[in-house]
């Protein structure tokens, strides 16, 4: 629903202009309560006096000069009163959008404590974002990349990526969201995730994944995942997906041109030895990992 936060959806929906399909569309968002509550706030903040013809005319000739075509077209569909209360929205929406932003790099995992005393462990190359100032009422991760969570119980416990969110109480669970892909492994309690206009529960050992549009389930064993403790583990997904986290892990550039990256792979590979996790994953699948130098490899079909 991203292209549902320019200014002229927000307008619409601001002046109650949206139609029910739209508007139950944006009520299932997970940032609708955040811009519901914003909306309110916004109403409480006074918009200094002006002389709107005199202002109308200012915007009109500064348009007019303006070789920005969406800017253009966004101020000149828009009243005066509209622009002010869009200005006022998005104003107050950085203020409680601003937060804390944690990175990892290749090969790297970073522990953090939450505000809450929720616990999430990031994998290699991934990043979470959040709102202190709000924590306490708007408990909101954004993820991309890979991350363990044990969440403290309280209000509802989001975590957004780009392929969907998960929802939880207080649980303990993992999710890989890469582009196209979103995976989501529970190890305690229940987890709701709602992916591409699907929602599904799942409890203690279910996991869930989805890439483009296609979705599976299944069971699996363990108090936690494998790469906590310095293995990559897989189950039946993609080739492409293990090459980027080895790739992710061990800071190397791999040409996979010349094979077919979208066969499955069950199994996993180390952290502690880059030959050692090419031969794992690779000798069964009859796939030769050439070496180029220290951060190349090509791959090629034996």
């Amino acid at each position: 629903m991203k292209e549902e936060f320019d200014g002229t959806f927000l307008s619409r929906w601001l002046n109650n202009e949206l139609n029910d399909s739209e508007l139950d569309e944006f009520k299932h968002h997970p940032y609708y309560a955040l811009y519901q509550k914003i909306a309110m706030k916004s109403e409480e903040l006074s918009v200094p006096t002006y002389n709107k013809e005199k202002l109308y005319s200012r915007v009109q000739r500064e348009i007019s000069e303006s070789k920005k075509g969406k800017v253009k077209n966004l101020y000149t569909k828009l009243s005066i009163g509209v622009v002010a209360s869009i200005a006022i929205l998005f104003t107050v929406f950085q203020l409680y959008n601003s937060g804390t932003t944690h990175t990892t790099s290749f090969g790297e995992q970073m522990a953090l404590n939450l505000p809450d005393g929720s616990e999430v462990l990031l994998n290699s190359k991934s990043e979470i974002s959040y709102n202190e100032t709000t924590w306490t009422t708007n408990r909101m991760i954004e993820l991309k990349g890979e991350a363990f969570f044990k969440v403290q119980k309280g209000s509802n416990f989001v975590v957004n990526t780009d392929m969907g969110s998960v929802t939880v109480l207080g649980t303990q669970f993992s999710i890989i969201s890469k582009d196209d892909l979103i995976e989501v492994s529970c190890y305690e309690g229940e987890v709701k995730v709602d992916s591409e206009k699907k929602v599904i529960f799942l409890t203690k050992g279910k996991a869930y994944r989805s890439i483009n549009g296609i979705s599976e389930k299944w069971k699996f064993n363990g108090i936690e995942p494998s790469w906590k403790n310095g293995e990559s583990s897989f189950v039946s997904i993609p080739l492409k997906y293990v090459i980027d986290a080895i790739e992710n892990q061990y800071s190397v550039q791999i040409d996979a041109s010349k094979i077919n990256s979208e066969n499955k792979f069950t199994g996993a590979f180390t952290h502690e030895s880059l030959n050692i996790a090419l031969e794992t994953v690779f000798q069964p699948l009859k796939i030769e990992a050439k070496i180029v130098d220290k951060s190349r490899i090509i791959l090629v079909k034996k």
